[in-house]
């Protein structure tokens, strides 16, 4: 009997696990696209990110939400991925095939959007790390002040100052090209 309450415990388990990794993966993998600005780099991460959530699942308290704790996850991926001897660059081309929205068939509107979106992916990769993901998990991902605390393991207050200056500065890099 114990054999199959343990079996049914850890197919509710695996359901769990696809079901947080349906909901969560594009938001989490967008999130390291911009970080790193790799489609190749950001899929990686994103399966890292996954694996250690699976390993880890069965630890978490829930002092926060999965979100957060997922956030958190990916973001130490991405920090250790820059620990590697060989750091990747941000490869500007990637960048630039984000949607823009534009019509089709508008060339100029088309190539100024394109310009547009250039000018911040360079803005974006002059911040400092912590910077840039604050700006993106709150502005990008649209997480609360008190998640961005929980991924970062900051106050409310330091993430409030950090997004204030990751904003002015993104501003006036933006403003210099």
């Amino acid at each position: 009997m114990q054999g199959g309450a343990s079996e049914q415990a850890m197919r509710a388990d695996l359901r769990t696990l696809d079901a947080l990794y349906r909901r969560y993966r594009g938001p989490i993998q967008q999130f390291l696209f911009q970080m790193c600005g790799s489609a190749d780099i950001a899929e990686e991460l994103t399966q890292v990110t996954f694996v250690k959530a699976c390993a880890g699942l069965l630890s978490f308290r829930g002092e926060c939400s999965i979100s957060s704790w997922l956030f958190r996850i990916a973001r130490n991926a991405y920090l250790d991925s820059l620990r590697r001897p060989d750091p990747r660059r941000i490869e500007t081309d990637e960048l630039l095939a984000i949607p823009d929205g534009a019509p089709l068939g508008d060339p100029v509107r088309a190539y100024a959007a394109a310009e547009q979106r250039s000018q911040i992916a360079l803005a974006l990769a002059q911040l400092p790390e912590r910077h840039r993901t604050i700006l993106l998990l709150r502005d990008a991902e649209g997480l609360a002040y008190a998640e961005i605390a929980d991924v970062l393991g900051i106050s409310m207050a330091a993430v409030k100052v950090n997004l204030f200056r990751a904003r002015a500065a993104v501003r006036a890099a933006y403003t210099a090209f």
